[in-house]
């Protein structure tokens, strides 16, 4: 359902909480939906907490999908990240951390180190410009896989969001299995993302938006 979109543009240098709101569609229909929660402090920290669930219902398998994740940045670094994940049944609990530099993530209680520039496929915000038309380290939030993949900008775009158009830089990436459309705003945070997987072509479009300013 489409949700009042409230406060389009946000002053990206202030303090402040944000709200997006997700819905999930497969194959044309509406499968679900998805929630961020941002907030970014005056000291270049930033929390990021997401939730989606996903429910299909077919003639011979019901498929259900759900996750919960949080993550923490700080100067644009992967700092933290905690997430939860049953896809169908198959689990994962993914926690990652930093000490002294070094970013390590425990996967369903197995320990490994990871890039310490990697971007989460929560595709919350656009990757940092030095990977833009170049290869970029991805860290898969539903299974703690690391990835690389090709980001390539497309172009720019204004997208129908909540009656209003708003403008978008539109990204692909490739080479990481299959190819993920995303597009991203003024502030460079998602608003739609586009797979296709076994056939079923998936879209998450940003419905709704509500910020609060802070001091």
């Amino acid at each position: 359902a489409t949700v009042a979109l409230v406060c389009l543009v946000c002053p990206a240098w202030a303090a402040h909480t944000e709200t997006r709101q997700f819905s999930i569609l497969v194959d044309g229909k509406e499968a679900g939906q998805s929630q961020l929660t941002i907030i970014e402090q005056d000291d270049g920290s930033v929390y990021m907490a997401a939730s989606a669930k996903v429910q299909l219902k077919g003639l011979v398998v019901n498929y259900d999908f759900a996750i919960e994740g949080q993550e923490w940045w700080k100067d644009g670094k992967l700092i933290g990240m905690k997430v939860l994940c049953n896809d169908n049944g198959k689990k994962c609990d993914l926690l990652v951390s930093r000490q002294a530099g070094q970013l390590t993530a425990r996967v369903n209680g197995t320990d490994r180190t990871l890039r310490a520039d990697v971007w989460t496929t929560s595709y919350w915000k656009l990757a940092d410009a030095r990977f833009h038309n170049k290869q970029v380290p991805l860290l898969a939030a539903d299974t703690g896989q690391e990835r690389v993949g090709q980001l390539q900008y497309i172009g720019s775009k204004q997208l129908p969001v909540a009656n209003q158009l708003l403008p978008c830089y539109h990204f692909r990436i490739t080479g990481a299995g299959h190819p993920v459309d995303l597009w991203f705003d003024q502030h460079h945070r998602l608003v739609r993302q586009e797979f296709t997987e076994s056939g079923h072509k998936t879209i998450i479009q940003l419905v709704g938006k509500k910020c609060v300013v802070g001091g």
